[in-house]
């Protein structure tokens, strides 16, 4: 199964496509034992939405399914769920490098994946600073500037090209 990953990027994934990490960090968490979502689990869920909790934090980690976690420190972390598995040689508390294979693409956590699994493939990227969600397009790099906001529509053409 494929599915196109949306308009902000030009390639197709399949499920198992490997996903690398974006910086060298710390792996402060990595779902190895996670079990698939089940049904009972997302009518729960989804009665507790109903009553205004879509945004506690267990509700967002269930659906955000098996995940793996990544501390680069200065208060930056990276997160990458719906995963269909994660790298067996890592474990909370490892090194990671840049372009280690920490896990890969899947659709665990999404109601799909019950309901019509491997349709929803896809890799969801956080990157999160002092605990903030923030766009990864945006943050400064090291030893560099942001793009300015001039730039940004040429920049974001470039890239998909």
């Amino acid at each position: 199964q494929t599915a196109a990953i949306p308009r902000m990027a030009s390639a197709t994934i399949r499920k198992g496509t490997a996903i690398m990490a974006a910086k060298a960090g710390t792996i402060i968490r990595i779902d190895h034992d996670y079990h698939p979502l089940k049904e009972t689990e997302l009518t729960t869920a989804d009665a507790r939405i109903a009553e205004g909790h879509a945004n506690d934090p267990d509700i967002l980690d269930l659906f955000r399914g098996r995940q793996v976690w990544i501390d680069h420190g200065k208060g930056i972390v990276t997160r990458y769920a719906h995963t269909s598995d994660v790298a067996a040689s890592f474990h909370v508390g490892d090194h990671v490098n840049a372009g280690d294979v920490i896990a890969f693409v899947g659709d665990s956590g999404t109601p799909e994946s019950i309901t019509n699994p491997d349709t929803e493939l896809h890799l969801h990227f956080e990157l999160r600073v002092s605990g903030v969600a923030t766009d990864p397009r945006f943050m400064p790099r090291e030893g560099g500037k942001p793009i300015a906001e001039d730039d940004r529509v040429a920049f974001t053409i470039q890239r998909q090209s």
